[in-house]
Formats: C-alpha cells, sequence, structure tokens
C-alpha cells in the first residue's frame, strides 16, 4: 500500500511539472502553420501587422586564431535594440560552441558512434568568464547563467520598450574541434591546417510577439532563427594564410601582397574569373605577405549571421558579380 500511494505522488507531481510548460514540438509540423488569431502586430495569415516589430542586434568582433593551440579568442561587442512592446529585465543568447562539450544536449542525443551533429570529439566549449553592459550611460558587470548552448544575461535595469538601447561587450574564446558539424571545424591537409568557422560567437537569441524569447538548444541539426543587423568582425591570422568571409572585405591592402592586391582589383571590374593566389603560391614564401599576422576586415549590413574561412592551403580566385539595379559585387 505504501509503494502504491508513493507512486501516485510521484505520477500527480510530474504531471504538474510537465503542465508548467506550453512548449509542444509538435507545433512545427502542424498543417496550420500559423493558428493565432490576428492582432496588431501580425495578422491572422501570419503576415506583418500595422503595429509589427522585430528588435535588431549589431556585433563588432575582434579575434586572433592561434593555430598552434587552433583556439579562437576575442570579444565581441553588441548593440541590441528593443524595438518590442516590453521592457526587457534579462537577454538571452546562443553560444553554440557548447554543442561540443560532454554533458551538452547534442551529445545526449547523438548515438556514440558520433555522426555530423555530435559525438566526434569534444571541447571545452565557449569559455565566458564576463559580461559588461552599458546602459543609459552606466556601465557594470552583468551577472549571467550559463545552460547548455543559452545563456542568459540578468540587467540591473531593464531595457525599455519601443527603442530602447543596451551595449553588451564579451570576451571569449574556444577550440576549434578537429570534427566539429557540417559548417565548423578544422581538416588538416599537407598544406595546412583548414579553418571552416560558423556559429562562432555569443549571438542573442530572437525576442519575438509569437513565443516571446526563443531558446531552445542547439542540437547540430537545422537552421537558426537570429536577429538582423550588422555584422563587423576582424580575425588576425599567420600572414601566409588566406581568409574569406562573408560580406565585404575592407582592407584587401593590409592583406595582400601587391600582386595579389592587383590581381584582386581586376576581378573586381572583371566579368571573367581572375586566379589572385594560384596552388604555385602556396608554397612561395615570395608570394606571401612579410610580416608574421594580417587582421581581415569584414563587414555585412542586415544580416543574420557571418561565418568565415581561413588555411594556408588555400587556392583564391574572383570575379565581378553583376546585381540588380546596376549593382556590382
Amino acid at each position: 500500500m505504501k509503494k502504491f500511494a508513493l507512486l501516485v505522488i510521484i505520477t500527480v507531481n510530474a504531471s504538474i511539472l510537465f503542465a508548467q510548460s506550453t512548449y509542444d514540438a509538435k507545433e512545427a509540423f502542424n498543417p496550420q502553420f500559423y493558428p493565432y488569431p490576428g492582432n496588431e502586430f501580425r495578422s491572422a495569415s501570419g503576415e506583418p501587422g500595422p503595429k509589427y516589430w522585430q528588435n535588431r542586434a549589431d556585433y563588432k568582433i575582434n579575434c586572433t586564431l592561434d593555430t598552434a593551440s587552433h583556439r579562437l579568442s576575442g570579444e565581441v561587442e553588441i548593440t541590441y535594440t528593443n524595438n518590442s512592446p516590453d521592457n526587457l529585465k534579462f537577454l538571452w543568447l546562443q553560444l553554440d560552441q557548447n554543442i561540443y562539450k560532454k554533458d551538452s544536449r547534442a551529445t545526449a542525443t547523438t548515438t556514440e558512434a558520433g555522426g555530423r551533429w555530435a559525438n566526434g570529439g569534444f571541447t571545452q566549449g565557449d569559455v565566458i568568464k564576463s559580461v559588461s553592459a552599458e546602459y543609459n550611460g552606466k556601465k557594470y558587470a552583468a551577472q549571467f547563467t550559463v545552460s547548455d548552448t543559452r545563456m542568459q544575461v540578468w540587467l540591473q535595469e531593464a531595457v525599455k520598450s519601443a527603442g530602447g538601447k543596451i551595449k553588451l561587450s564579451i570576451p571569449f574564446e574556444f577550440e576549434i574541434p578537429e570534427y566539429g558539424t557540417d559548417r565548423m571545424g578544422r581538416l588538416n591537409t599537407q598544406n595546412g591546417w583548414i579553418y571552416e568557422t560558423a556559429q562562432w560567437f555569443p549571438r542573442l537569441c530572437v525576442y519575438d510577439d509569437v513565443q516571446g524569447w526563443n531558446v531552445l538548444p542547439y542540437l547540430g541539426a537545422g537552421e537558426f532563427y537570429l536577429e538582423y543587423g550588422d555584422i563587423e568582425y576582424a580575425i588576425t591570422a599567420p600572414a601566409n594564410m588566406i581568409l574569406v568571409g562573408s560580406g565585404e572585405l575592407l582592407n584587401p591592402q593590409e592583406c595582400f601582397t601587391a600582386a595579389q592586391l592587383k590581381k584582386y582589383n581586376e576581378a573586381k571590374e572583371s566579368d571573367k574569373t581572375i586566379t589572385i593566389r594560384s596552388d604555385k603560391d602556396i608554397n612561395d614564401k615570395n608570394a606571401q605577405p612579410k610580416k608574421a599576422s594580417s587582421t581581415w576586415k569584414f563587414k555585412i549590413q542586415n544580416a543574420r549571421d557571418a561565418a568565415w574561412g581561413a588555411s594556408r592551403a588555400f587556392v583564391l580566385d574572383a570575379a565581378r558579380i553583376n546585381l540588380p539595379g546596376g549593382k556590382k559585387s
């Protein structure tokens, strides 16, 4: 009888715990994609309403790639604009590198044999030691909590609705895994390591009018739901490496040799492919900048994310892209 009573209590308590969560994983497969009634923010069809809003996240990132330890270290400065009608007392960020930790949810949901998403190799994930915040001219060290691939930042003062702005500064570092996920990892070749780097910096989770904070953990598969903004990033790497990335390269004159820069500028005006760095240049010291390191600076506007790759094994060619409206890239 005692065992039966205990079982009933446990069952009831479990039901209460599950009842507290409104998340339903089956919603993603609901044939009624947007089953909510319309309001001033979003119509019943899901289209933007007269008072529709989106928050914004702008990033400035400075990092250094250490090819001896395969570590990327640096700092991200985030300017977050709260266009919602709600005052936000805390913020949520994504720390996607934590997927590679042994105790991550992705590790627990992937077979021990490993695969595209996890269990290919382990790292310490994102190393975050501090978060600095600046709001209304006041700077302070913000308290934060890390849970798997998410980080919650507690604010001393709520970010006001309808345009309030807060600035976060977050130093971070992590080891680039040798066996990562589809768009993240490193590969050793006869001409050196190739680094493919995505989901690499702390990013704001989306706060929207449907779910509020969108904080599902990163499990390795799927695309990301992110805020739009401008992303400026600078990567310092050994000078014999070529770095390619999202957006516009702002300082080619500081990264290429004189001969490479000439070909790069020719490619910007050419409809035919021009080789900037050939396979013969890879091991030719005369075809490399005469310095220890180069800092590659990129900028992409009104984007959700940015990724980059770096290697001394890269061959580089380019041509002009003719865009609609007479624009060129």
